[in-house]
């Protein structure tokens, strides 16, 4: 355990001095990731695909805050979109705007969640969003979460109804493709599954989270995917939705290991030397729970040579004054016998 915890701060030092250079590929790599998972699900729109477009978005949004990731996602969206119909434009603008309006009421900065959503279950790995943001957001945090859900099934229905939408030929008005849209997400209850699910483990492992218990962050993060998974198997019985028990439970199992590790590089505390204080000052008495954290002092290394190498030159000196007292032992020894 010491040398993981001195690999850990040995990484955070590392983190800490190149964090300049760190943090904009970081930004790069993961909006990169979100364009081509967008290109990939609802790519209608050639020029959006191209590698120019695909690389070129990302360079300039890692120089710029998390919220451009967002938007620049969102742009994607719409020109797909576009290219596909109007109706499913205007709808996605619609959504757009709601999620816009409530986030930045309740919860400024922390859009880069909605863009995630997606990415995270096409990776299967949706169920790592919730604990992670119940770990590291607020008690608003739920609100992005839900409506990252929401747009990943939002891209999913239009992508099944494309080949309905995108057809002109059909003898159709506008209203009846707004009302195909809708009705493919009003006709979704593993959609309305998803979102309670993920805003309720969200909402828990926030609140388990504050707790003043030892190992709550710990202790959260446990009672949070257990919780998830609870809620897929009763809901899935209760709504007669069909669902992957497979995936489920293996996406569950290593979510949960993403977000140990995710809080183990964040928080290492020592909860054996916890120590409780109280003060207090004219108007208030303080009681403070305070729990060392756990820092690695790296050794330092010092080689110290016990038998210090000879110096060539004075080794050969050496040498030569042994050689002549042999030979003056000898000369003496050949003396003596005669």
């Amino acid at each position: 355990m010491d040398k993981v915890l001195e690999i850990r701060q040995r990484l955070k030092g590392l983190y800490e001095q190149y964090d300049l250079y760190i943090l904009p590929v970081v930004k790069f790599l993961v909006l990169l990731a979100v364009l081509l998972a967008i290109n990939s699900t609802i790519g209608y729109r050639e020029f959006l695909t191209k590698w120019m477009i695909v690389v070129l978005v990302p360079l300039i949004c890692c120089l710029l805050p998390w919220g451009a990731m967002t938007f620049a996602a969102a742009v994607f969206l719409v020109g797909h979109l576009s290219a596909l119909s109007w109706e499913a434009t205007v709808l996605a603008c619609v959504f757009m705007f709601l999620a816009a309006m409530v986030h930045y009421l309740f919860l400024p900065g922390f859009s880069v969640v909605i863009a995630l959503v997606p990415l995270a279950f096409l990776l299967k790995i949706p169920y790592v969003i919730p604990l992670a943001v119940g770990l590291t957001g607020g008690v608003t945090s739920f609100i992005p979460v839900g409506f990252g859900v929401f747009a990943y099934y939002f891209a999913t229905c239009i992508q099944r109804s494309a080949g309905f939408l995108a057809d002109s030929a059909v003898n159709t008005d506008s209203l009846q493709r707004f009302v195909q849209v809708l009705a493919g997400l009003r006709d979704n209850p593993l959609m309305y599954l998803t979102i309670v699910s993920f805003c309720v483990t969200t909402l828990l492992v926030y609140g388990v989270r504050k707790l003043s218990a030892d190992y709550a962050p710990y202790i959260a993060l446990a009672a949070g995917g257990i919780a998830n998974l609870l809620m897929f198997l009763a809901g899935g019985f209760l709504l007669n939705v069909s669902i992957p028990y497979v995936s489920l439970f293996v996406g569950s199992l290593i979510s949960i290991c993403l977000a140990f590790i995710a809080l183990f590089w964040v928080l290492a505390v020592d909860y054996s030397r916890t120590e409780y204080i109280q003060y207090e000052d004219d108007e208030y008495v303080y009681y403070v729970k305070a729990v060392p954290k756990i820092n690695v002092t790296q050794p330092d290394i010092k080689v110290q040579e016990i038998n210090p190498r000879v110096d060539e030159d004075a080794g050969d000196d050496i040498r030569e004054a042994l050689d002549m007292l042999d030979s003056m032992e000898k000369e003496e020894n050949g003396q003596e016998k005669d």
